[in-house]
């Protein structure tokens, strides 16, 4: 009966104390979020009685941990062109700290850090189109926002 109970408490003791440890790695992958909403509707119609004009309002975000930037672009380098014609409405674009910035060469803001959801005015201002003697007609331009890692 000793022998049996020998031997029985050795092979109990190799069963409780054969794995001292366990590890488990936990992970989360989390995917990049680089955002951008706007209230500035796809067509907007200006005042060109009056020297500026607010075009709305867009909330940037990002949870990228490096640079990436924001890049604002004019499709006739800061101008609305006149409809069938060549005729030139210049204006110039005001966002956050930036202002008057003229969009004959694109802006470029370089950020380096996450950004919570952050809504920021874009605006424009220009000169009435009677002090640039400009002809009756539809002026156009296209004002581009992108986002893009770095």
């Amino acid at each position: 009966m000793k022998k049996f109970f020998v031997v029985f408490c050795v092979a109990v003791a190799f069963s409780v104390y054969a794995q001292t440890q366990t590890l488990t790695v936990i992970r989360a992958v989390v995917g990049a979020d680089l955002t951008i909403t706007t209230s500035i509707p796809s067509i907007k119609t200006i005042d060109p009685g009056l020297t500026g004009a607010t075009l709305g309002d867009v909330t940037i975000s990002s949870n990228i941990a490096g640079a990436w930037r924001i890049v604002f672009s004019s499709s006739n380098s800061g101008a609305m062109i006149r409809v069938g014609g060549t005729e030139r409405f210049p204006y110039r674009l005001n966002f956050g700290d930036t202002t008057g910035h003229n969009l004959a060469q694109n802006l470029t803001i370089n950020k380096a850090n996450t950004q919570v959801a952050t809504t920021t005015s874009v605006s424009i201002s220009y000169q009435t189109a009677a002090s640039l003697s400009l002809p009756a007609g539809t002026y156009e331009d296209t004002l581009t926002i992108s986002l893009s890692p770095q």
